[in-house]
C-alpha cells in the first residue's frame, strides 16, 4: 500500500490495534471507486467487508421501523465502517452511499476470518472499531435530545463534518455533503425551521449554503454557540 494512504487510513482506530494486526489489514485492502451518489452497499445486502476512506465522503443512510431512509452520518478520509456484519456475519442495517467521487478501501471478512484463527486479537480490533461508531452513535442520540432547536442542528452540522464525536479522529470535512432538508431531518426540524437557523449562521459568517451541501466556515464559533 503506498504509504501516503496508509497514514491516511490510520486514524485513532488502527494506530490503537496492535502494529502486526494493523500491518495485516493494509496489505489485504483492495481499493474501489465510486461516482457521485453510487450505492457503495443497501439495506440488508449481503456484503462483509470492513470500508475506510481514502478520498472523498461517503453518506451513511438509516432506516428503522416505519422510517424513510434518512441521512445519519457523513465521513471523509479515514474513517473506516462496516464492522458490525463483519463481527455477526450478518446483513447490513445502513445503506452508504458516495458523495462526489470516493475512493475506498475494503478487508473482506474472510481475511479478518483467517487472521484471526491464527491471533484471536483480531477480533478484539474489529470489536474496538464497531465500539467507537457505536459511541458516535450514542452522541448522536445524545444530541438530539437538546432541547434547543438551533443547538440540535449546530450539533448535527458539526458531528457530520467530523468535527464533534469523531471518536476514530479522522479528518473533518470542510463541507458537508447534505441538503438543507437532509440537515433539517437529521436535526428533528421542520425545514421552515431549520432555513431560519441556517440563515442566521450564514448572516454571521459561520457557515454557506452551497449545491447539495453546507460549507463550515467559522466551527469555533459553532462550537462556542453551543456553550451558551
Amino acid at each position: 500500500m503506498d504509504p501516503a494512504i496508509a497514514v491516511t487510513l490510520t486514524t485513532r482506530w488502527l494506530s490503537q490495534i496492535d502494529p502486526a494486526i494493523r500491518q495485516g489489514f493494509l496489505e489485504a485492502g483492495t481499493f474501489h471507486q465510486f461516482v457521485d451518489r453510487q450505492m457503495i452497499y443497501g439495506f440488508d445486502q449481503k456484503q462483509n467487508c470492513l470500508w475506510g476512506v481514502v478520498s472523498g465522503a461517503v453518506r451513511l443512510f438509516v432506516a428503522m421501523g416505519e422510517q424513510e431512509p434518512r441521512l445519519a452520518h457523513s465521513a471523509g478520509p479515514g474513517f473506516w465502517f462496516g464492522a458490525g456484519p463483519v463481527v455477526t456475519g450478518g446483513t447490513r442495517a445502513m445503506r452508504a452511499m458516495a458523495s462526489g467521487p470516493v475512493t475506498l478501501c475494503s478487508i473482506d471478512r474472510s481475511v479478518v476470518v483467517n487472521m484471526a484463527e491464527k491471533n484471536p486479537e483480531v477480533w478484539r480490533s474489529v470489536a474496538m472499531l464497531s465500539i467507537m461508531n457505536q459511541m458516535t452513535a450514542v452522541g448522536t442520540a445524545d444530541d438530539l435530545m437538546m432541547r434547543s432547536p438551533r443547538n440540535r442542528l449546530i450539533a448535527t452540522l458539526l458531528r457530520m463534518a467530523g468535527l464533534r464525536h469523531g471518536f476514530q479522529g479522522a479528518l473533518p470535512l470542510k463541507t458537508v455533503p447534505m441538503t438543507q432538508l437532509e440537515l433539517a431531518e437529521a436535526s428533528n426540524l421542520s425545514r421552515s425551521s431549520a432555513a431560519v437557523i441556517m440563515k442566521d449562521l450564514g448572516d454571521k459568517g459561520f457557515v454557506r449554503t452551497e449545491y447539495r451541501s453546507v460549507a463550515i466556515l467559522d466551527a469555533q464559533a459553532l462550537k462556542m454557540l453551543l456553550t451558551v
